[in-house]
């Protein structure tokens, strides 16, 4: 068995950058894609298909995933989406950078104990505060910069009096209840994955890492992936490749870096990751504007197309719980082809609140503490 990884949407350690923010535009969400082989002649298979496509439409060379997604290569996509995808061996983790941050200020302040015997509640919370303004994540990322006794107690300071938007102003707030309750006890705690936690210099909030953790986790626990018997393969990443390798050297994983234009599947693995973020990120910022009806449709519907070919089971969705139900939602009214939605869009909050009780249920069953 082989894996093969690449990424969209990475942009360096979620830190605040030259202009004050944490990302650049259109690069919320950071998305792993992976391409899964069982055996040589699986692997054959799936080169072949992709080889055909490459041929019928004039490509030479590597293909990027970003020019897939032109109107110019419509054609292309289209052929892409039906002939090379399938539910058999693709798989996506699509990371939302401000849950990232809004996970990890929750295990801080909450810890890991209440995460794993009231795993809902802590990702409900999580949820909502990840709605809250960007301000809160540029103050928690520049306390953690510092990490030292006098910037853990700014931070608590700054949760309780911030002005909460999605939350509760009061003590109501377990993020203000818990802030209290450790400045009072003078116990400032210990930021997670902090510079010192890794071994590359000037290294923090490395989402990259944690995704392929997870991603490894569910191929395992939902796909009977046997980890430990297959091989992984990963684009170059200069400057992080032995952090990965120390990181999961306690579960006997091995990761082999390779220069993605020598290896097929590999660039294969960007395709499917570039293609699939970009019209996440767009079909999504229509519907947090409430113009889903008449922006961004065409990439909208190929999100739809996208998710119905390889299917939500093989996506794993690392955001809040409205942008979790969010892509069922939009999978059952744009469907698979172009011009459905308009027949089916009156079912939008029937769908939703239909998907949104059957995620919430799977939240709360969820086991946060398995190895890998």
């Amino acid at each position: 068995m082989k894996l093969f990884f690449d990424e969209s949407g990475y942009s360096g350690c979620i830190m605040p950058n030259k202009n004050g923010q944490l990302f650049n535009d259109g690069q919320r969400h950071f998305v792993l894609g992976s391409v899964f082989v069982a055996d040589k002649e699986d692997e054959i298979e799936i080169l072949n298909k992709y080889r055909q496509f490459k041929n019928r439409f004039g490509f030479t060379g590597e293909i990027k995933g970003s020019e897939l997604m032109t109107q110019r290569n419509n054609e292309a996509l289209k052929y892409f989406i039906t002939n090379v995808l399938d539910d058999k061996h693709f798989f996506i983790c699509n990371y939302d950078k401000i849950f990232y941050l809004s996970t990890l200020i929750s295990v801080y302040i909450i810890g890991v104990p209440f995460q794993q015997q009231e795993t809902l509640t802590f990702y409900m919370m999580a949820s909502a505060l990840a709605g809250e303004k960007e301000e809160l994540f540029l103050h928690y990322c520049s306390a953690v910069c510092e990490n030292t006794d006098n910037s853990k107690k700014e931070f608590l300071e700054y949760l309780i009096s911030f002005p909460y938007e999605k939350l509760d102003r009061n003590d109501y707030n377990l993020y203000i209840a818990f802030a209290k309750l450790m400045l009072e006890n003078k116990d400032y705690g210990e930021f997670p994955l902090t510079y010192e936690a890794y071994s590359c210099k000037n290294t923090v909030n490395f989402v990259n890492m944690t995704a392929l953790g997870e991603m490894l986790l569910s191929l395992k626990y939902l796909h009977g992936v046997d980890i430990s018997k297959t091989e992984i393969y990963h684009d170059n990443l200069k400057g992080y490749e032995e952090e990965y390798n120390q990181s999961f050297e306690d579960n006997k994983i091995h990761i082999n870096f390779v220069d993605s234009k020598k290896n097929e599947l590999v660039q294969l693995a960007d395709n499917i990751s570039s293609i699939y973020r970009k019209s996440f990120e767009k079909s999504f910022e229509a519907f947090r504007c409430n113009k889903q009806w008449t922006d961004n449709i065409w990439f909208t519907e190929n999100y739809s197309r996208i998710i119905n070919t390889i299917g939500m089971e093989h996506i794993k969705m690392d955001t809040q719980i409205s942008d979790y139900v969010l892509p069922f939602v939009i999978r059952d009214i744009f469907g698979n082809e172009y011009g459905q939605f308009e027949q089916n869009k009156e079912k939008f909050w029937g769908l939703f609140y239909f998907y949104k009780e059957k995620i919430m249920e799977d939240v709360d069953a969820m086991k946060v503490d398995l190895p890998l």
